[in-house]
């Protein structure tokens, strides 16, 4: 992906300066430039979406590998609340009645409890 963006990058810095050293048709010219800038700004767009998975992937990763060093520390079954544990899993509650109550944990994922 990187080096479909470089190669774009090139080709249009070719055009601009062709047209700077070669007279030709500037309809002919813009269009084509017009069609370089697009397609390198749909590749881009690509690589971005991309890069924001890569790094919700690796901040996922992180997690759920603190939360799995915290349970491998835990002795046994728990018989009690354990608020390190619970932290660790758990990013947020938002509790929007009493019927209502959301859990955010820190992958992601929501799950909710009430009926509305």
């Amino acid at each position: 992906m990187h080096e479909e963006l470089t190669m774009l990058v090139d080709e249009i810095q070719n055009a601009v300066a062709q047209n700077a050293r070669v007279a030709q048709n500037q309809a002919e010219y813009q269009r084509h430039y017009d069609s370089l800038v697009r397609r390198y700004d749909e590749a881009k767009e690509r690589y971005t979406e991309l890069e924001e998975r890569i790094s919700d992937r690796l901040s996922r990763r992180e997690t759920l590998t603190m939360f799995i060093k915290t349970l491998k520390k835990q002795d046994g079954v728990l018989a009690e609340f354990d608020e390190i544990l619970w932290s660790s899993l758990v990013e947020s509650v938002t509790v929007n009645s009493r019927e209502n109550i959301v859990f955010t944990f820190r992958d992601g994922t929501e799950i909710g409890t009430g009926i509305e």
